[in-house]
């Protein structure tokens, strides 16, 4: 790590210092991040068709991701946090990638899967609010401490130790915190949509990830196409993957040999996961830093009241 790289933003609304997307391109060590990125996603989906089939695609992580962090500010005495259906879809407008219908099938499914619980409000009976299960905050932990550890190959253990070691606590008071940034997620998003291409299909990001990965390793732009291989590993059929990657060609995305055989990737993709991987570590460098000085201070004040 180089002090040179190690710019900071500093963000007036929490009072901490944070990289900046900007900062975290131009790190000299960025490529490596970005490796860790990939296999991070990769290994946390990649090898887990159930886990694929549940949530690699945008609107189901959006949702996933929600749900976990209105339930993580949830205020009995203050109705507009109360997790509930009604709160989650006014929340979930700013993304633009769901219709309520959709939204309402993924909560179904994720209540099946035993991810959710809908239960009674004790304030109010008439309101049944949306409960992370043990299992569903498992996985978010998971989750948190593979898009921590890129930022840890840049800047070091330190800042990091707490998510990338699954810290219950640090994963209630971030999320809590990013309930305040779901705006700046959006924008995430809604501003790449070479990005939102592959995120709005089924394990789409899981495929261009194993492109880029295997680029990455050859020091090339041009790596071998096999439909059936993608295919057989995140669970879609091959005319899934066939149909994304001539919608990406389409696009300027990507180009395929006249047999199919090989697949290039353009300037234009590589810039444009590179910004969405900037971007995504920059908010995370964030509400982290945020989160640990809420911590803090919540330490300060319990260590200041005297024993009863």
């Amino acid at each position: 790590m180089s002090g040179r790289t190690d710019r900071r933003a500093y963000d007036p609304h929490f009072g901490v210092a944070y990289r900046s997307a900007e900062a975290i391109l131009s790190h000299a060590e960025f490529p490596r991040a970005r490796l860790v990125y990939l296999d991070s996603v990769l290994t946390l989906y990649g090898g887990n068709a159930f886990l694929n089939k549940l949530l690699m695609e945008a609107a189901r992580i959006v949702i996933f991701a929600v749900v976990i962090c209105l339930e993580a500010g949830y205020r009995k005495e203050d109705r507009a946090t109360w997790p509930t259906v009604g709160n989650l879809k006014k929340a979930l407008a700013l993304f633009n990638i769901a219709s309520p219908r959709r939204i309402d099938h993924v909560l179904g499914r994720l209540i099946q899967t035993g991810y959710l619980e809908s239960k009674v409000s004790p304030q109010d009976r008439r309101a049944r609010l949306l409960l992370p299960t043990d299992r569903m905050k498992r996985h978010d932990q998971d989750w948190l401490a593979a898009h921590y550890a890129p930022l840890a190959i840049l800047y070091g253990d330190a800042d990091y130790a707490l998510p990338l070691r699954g810290d219950p606590e640090f994963q209630r008071v971030q999320r809590q915190i990013a309930t305040g940034f779901f705006a700046q997620s959006a924008m995430v998003l809604l501003r790449n949509p070479d990005i939102m291409l592959f995120l709005t299909r089924d394990a789409g990001i899981l495929v261009l990830a194993q492109l880029v990965k295997e680029a990455m390793s050859q020091g090339a732009t041009t790596v071998p196409l096999s439909f059936a291989d993608l295919s057989r590993r995140f669970v879609v059929s091959r005319t899934h993957v066939r149909q994304l990657l001539m919608d990406a060609e389409a696009q300027g995305l990507v180009a395929l040999s006249q047999d199919r055989r090989q697949v290039t990737l353009t300037p234009r993709i590589l810039g444009s996961l590179n910004q969405f991987i900037a971007d995504g570590m920059s908010n995370h460098d964030l509400t982290g830093a945020a989160a640990r000085k809420a911590l803090a201070e919540m330490r300060t004040t319990t260590a200041m009241v005297p024993d009863a």
